[in-house]
């Protein structure tokens, strides 16, 4: 991966993804952006001179202000959808949040949060993806994702380290 190279950015008013720097709309304070923006820190600074950090890099108690809403998948043998190999328990609670005028009344938060695992894997890149939902009972959400990758042997992505978070506007 081209180190100057930048992650893959999900507009959410477009739906298309963007590599280019932080715009002023990604340098605002709320807590979502913050979140994603320091695990991408995070992801940076583990992997160092490499392409990947490696799943054994990651250290839980070095960013345990947003552990808990982090999420860790194996991608290594998936069967359309990959295995949660950590999932935070704040972010657990995602997986009761179900989206308003989806055709699958089963598509949760938290399956919005990792959605966009195939595009990290082909990409082979961080993508970030910022949009607005709405949930069953009509209120908006500001949602924000990243799926950062992870090899061991700097080869083959084997684990997407991810976090998701948002903040919950009436309308």
């Amino acid at each position: 991966m081209d180190r100057a190279l930048r992650p893959e950015i999900t507009k959410p008013d477009s739906g298309v993804s963007t590599r280019g720097e932080r715009t002023a709309e990604w340098e605002t304070s709320s807590k979502e952006r913050r979140l994603i923006w320091r695990l991408l820190a995070y992801w940076e600074q583990r992997r160092g001179d490499r392409e990947y950090p490696a799943l054994g890099d990651i250290d839980p108690a070095a960013i345990s202000e947003i552990w808990p809403y982090c999420f860790l998948l194996d991608v290594r043998n998936y069967q359309g959808f990959p295995y949660f190999h950590y999932l935070g328990p704040s972010l657990a609670k995602y997986s009761g949040i179900f989206l308003s005028g989806q055709h699958d009344w089963t598509h949760t938060l938290l399956k919005k949060a990792v959605c966009h695992f195939r595009e990290a894997l082909e990409r082979s890149a961080p993508v970030l993806v910022e949009e607005e939902l709405t949930q069953f009972d009509n209120k908006k959400l500001l949602f924000c994702s990243v799926l950062l990758p992870l090899s061991d042997d700097q080869e083959t992505i084997n684990y997407l380290l991810g976090a998701a978070n948002g903040t919950i506007r009436n309308i």
